[in-house]
């Protein structure tokens, strides 16, 4: 069998350590700035934060993320293949 089916190399750990690093980072914003955005629209009455958590997007918004998901994760795989 082999290696064959290993997407990284042992000398690829610092790549993979410096994009776990980098998406930390980016989710940490993102997540700071969705509970910035979510306190400032609910203290103005704009957001039902109840409505919110139990949301189900239609399938347009659905099929959406799922495209923008699969880039991101493609553009993940690239960082770390080199």
């Amino acid at each position: 069998m082999g290696d064959d089916n290993n997407i990284l190399k042992p000398e690829d750990t610092d790549k993979l350590a410096q994009a776990v690093i980098a998406l930390t980072r980016e989710v940490w914003v993102l997540r700071d700035r969705q509970k910035v955005l979510e306190a400032v629209l609910a203290e103005a009455g704009l957001l039902d934060t109840q409505k919110l958590e139990q949301y189900e997007p239609d399938e347009a918004l659905s099929a959406e993320l799922k495209a923008e998901r699969e880039q991101m994760i493609s553009k993940v795989l690239s960082a770390l293949t080199g």
